[in-house]
């Protein structure tokens, strides 16, 4: 709970494949163009599936949820994934437009963390729009260095160390 919020934060299942169907569609057409960096109507199955399917090590997703059993919602997802070195991951975060601005990526994004250096990685990073002011916002807030922009690149890069 955090600002008066119950909901809760749990490892993305299998068996969460609609629910996560149903979040992205939830996102608005600005917030999802910001998280996957290009313009998404329909989500497939396939692209569904993979995130749902995590291992747990190389990539990871944790998910915040309001409800119980089938009206059971999910409203937020960070997710990390190893990159080729498998020393360090990249991270992304997503909440749903209606739940934004009440803590709850920060929250998802600070145990995402967490998770990442029990796992050994020893840092993680982000893309982000460089016009994602609020991304880059929380990036700061949660102790990233965002590096400066390349002249010519919509994205600048979000790193932090992690042991």
């Amino acid at each position: 709970m955090e600002g008066g919020i119950e909901y809760r934060i749990r490892p993305i299942r299998p068996d969460d494949a609609e629910r996560e169907h149903a979040f992205i569609l939830s996102l608005s057409p600005e917030s999802r163009f910001q998280r996957l960096m290009y313009t998404l109507r329909e989500p497939s199955a396939e692209f569904v599936a993979r995130l749902v399917h995590v291992d747990q090590h190389k990539d990871m997703a944790l998910v915040a949820v309001v409800g119980e059993g089938a009206s059971e919602k999910i409203i937020g997802v960070s997710r990390y994934s190893a990159d080729d070195s498998g020393r360090d991951c990249e991270f992304a975060v997503a909440v749903s437009d209606e739940w934004q601005c009440r803590g709850i990526g920060s929250t998802l994004t600070k145990l995402l963390f967490e998770y990442a250096a029990q796992q050994g990685f020893r840092s993680i990073y982000g893309t982000v729009l460089a016009s994602n002011q609020r991304m880059l916002e929380l990036a700061e807030w949660l102790g990233l260095t965002v590096e400066p922009p390349v002249a010519g690149q919509a994205t600048v890069r979000a790193v932090r160390r992690l042991n």
